[in-house]
């Protein structure tokens, strides 16, 4: 296990798919718990900021979507950050950043101090520790790799039930001020399990050391042999150089921050395109689930309850999930993309739904598909980008989803103000999910199909490193030859 968190380039090795990668699954649900656990249930602060800063409903509302946005938003950064520095550094600074900005909230004067503090900084912080973390799981895994993601991601569910009732008694007993000062204690266990987070590298990751023109240089050592080989002209110990291209060494320079090739790939296009629609709607049936109950006569505390079924469906999602095998053509892209057009099903069907006992049951079974979609999400990412380039591959996979998020909510707020009924929104929200699931079922057509395993995608630097290396065997070989005739 040692020489997983050594960076020796010539010794990569395969996901380890166990190991010291369940640590770092660990680590994976500690930081969803500290991240979209506590979002989850920073709406018992939702009465107190707004009474406090004498603001509106909306404007207090916008601190969540700053955090969800900024989370999704600051992916690429994260993936480059980790690319450049390393996963555990970025994950220890994700939980420190994200405590920082809740900290600091015990100054604020106003809501405009939270949205910089609780908004801005702490989801910058989220996005380091959590895109990063979810990035080295899907390194370390490859059959289990579905098993991992759902152990990781099911600890903002449970946190969920948690939270709520602890952030409210700390708010009574130490103010709102005092409640977020503890939370960012809280959050700061991140920077803890960071250190869980080791280092692995993957054939595919070592690159090779180029010179201002762009040559790999492959140098032979000196060894004991090296007197009997000097009488041979042809056995000189000269560097042996194999041309890279311009182009090559370029995209090594721009690789070594974040894979943009990835923009390029068709396979990479439609699966991209696939989760903004999903992101798109997503989260609108969570957001009118409850004012559509409230439209029909439901009472509050009733209508606040399908929340809760959804939650419970969510975790019960979220731990059977693991029970998908996978068969070499039905991979996790596609029960993904099944499981986005169930979901798009679903709630184009919830206009039905006019009784609590009919909303009730679709809160359940859409809870239960959307836990579903996260870890099936991750583990089809890690497939279509290629295990060794999931932090660049998640983090674009982020940003667009966070485009989608951002976007989503308003244009169906847009369409409740025009149609003057919630059924409008879950319509638009349904027919999202059922194309991004119709876009991800065009993945099994011949043209989309890759000749490589994610394992075996590696960059032209590493190609360029491989017939350097050729080169040397040769040369090592013509050596041999040498010092064998010298000897007899």
């Amino acid at each position: 296990m040692g020489t997983l968190c050594r960076r020796k380039p010539g010794r990569p090795v395969d996901p380890p798919d166990g190991g010291w990668g369940w640590m770092v699954a660990l680590t994976g649900f500690v930081v969803c718990a500290c991240s979209y656990g506590v979002m989850r249930s920073l709406g018992v602060f939702f009465v107190t900021w707004q009474d406090n800063f004498s603001v509106t409903a909306a404007q207090t509302g916008l601190i969540q979507s700053i955090i969800t946005g900024v989370l999704n938003l600051a992916g690429p950064i994260a993936g480059a950050l980790s690319n450049r520095f390393g996963c555990r550094v970025v994950v220890m600074a994700g939980g420190v950043i994200s405590s920082a900005g809740f900290v600091l909230s015990l100054w604020a004067s106003s809501l405009s101090h939270l949205y910089l503090t609780v908004g801005f900084l702490t989801g910058f912080g989220y996005s380091l520790s959590l895109i990063t973390t979810m990035a080295t799981i899907g390194r370390y895994f490859t059959t289990h790799r579905l098993r991992a993601n759902s152990f990781a991601s099911i600890g903002n569910s449970i946190v969920s039930f948690a939270f709520p009732p602890l952030f409210q008694y700390l708010m009574d007993e130490y103010t709102w001020r005092g409640a977020l000062l503890l939370i960012g204690g809280i959050v700061l266990q991140v920077a803890g399990f960071g250190a869980l987070v080791r280092p692995i590298v993957l054939k595919g990751d070592v690159t090779p050391k180029c010179d201002r023109t762009g040559d790999v240089i492959i140098k032979q050592s000196s060894t004991n042999g090296e007197k009997l080989l000097e009488n041979s002209s042809t056995a000189e110990s000269t560097p042996h150089t194999t041309h890279c291209s311009p182009r090559e060494t370029i995209m090594r320079k721009i690789s070594s921050v974040i894979d943009v090739k990835l923009l390029t790939e068709p396979r990479c296009i439609v699966f991209g395109t696939a989760v903004f629609l999903f992101g798109f709607g997503r989260f609108v049936p969570n957001i009118y689930l409850v004012p559509r109950a409230r439209a029909f006569g439901v009472e509050e505390y009733p209508s606040a309850f399908l929340l809760s079924i959804l939650a419970i469906g969510d975790i019960i999602g979220r731990a059977s999930v693991v029970l998908l095998p996978e068969w070499p053509k039905f991979r996790r892209v596609d029960q993904y993309a099944v499981n986005i057009f169930l979901m798009g099903v679903v709630t184009l069907f919830a206009p039905l739904a006019k009784t609590y006992a009919t909303m009730a049951v679709y809160s359940g079974f859409y809870g239960l598909l959307m836990g579903g979609c996260v870890p099936l999400l991750y583990s089809a990412i890690a497939e279509i980008g290629g295990a060794n380039r999931i932090s660049s591959s998640l983090g674009i996979a982020m940003f667009i989803r966070g485009i989608g998020n951002l976007a989503g909510p308003p244009i169906s707020g847009w369409l409740r103000d025009i149609t003057g009924s919630f059924d409008a929104t879950l319509l638009e929200a349904g027919g999202c999910m059922v194309l991004a699931g119709l876009l991800l079922s065009l993945l099994r057509l011949p043209m989309f199909h890759s000749t490589e395993t994610e394992e075996d995608i590696v960059e032209p630097e590493v190609k360029c490193l491989l017939t350097a290396e050729k080169v040397q065997t040769e040369t090592v070989s013509v050596q041999t030859h040498i010092f064998r005739e010298t000897t007899c």
